[in-house]
């Protein structure tokens, strides 16, 4: 039962890493995708620019997550 555990966290964090990364990397496109169909206008560029770092940081977030088993097993030998 804890592998099966393991492998769902898991699977949760690489969507969350992959979704934080899109973010990241087009803010527009996934304020649009959203938010998008109940703005009445467009925000201004600073949102999204915020939005972007918010979503780079959660992607930093997401790859040490990711990591941390790796490196705990590679500092244990």
């Amino acid at each position: 039962m804890p592998n099966v555990i393991s492998w769902i966290f898991t699977a949760f964090l690489v969507l969350w890493t992959a979704a934080a990364a899109y973010a990241a990397i087009r803010p527009y496109s996934f304020w649009k995708i959203t938010q998008g169909w109940k703005a009445v206008k467009e925000p201004p560029r600073a949102y999204f620019v915020a939005s972007a770092i918010g979503a780079a940081i959660f992607t930093a977030i997401g790859f040490a997550l990711l990591l941390m088993p790796l490196v705990s097993s590679m500092l244990d030998k």
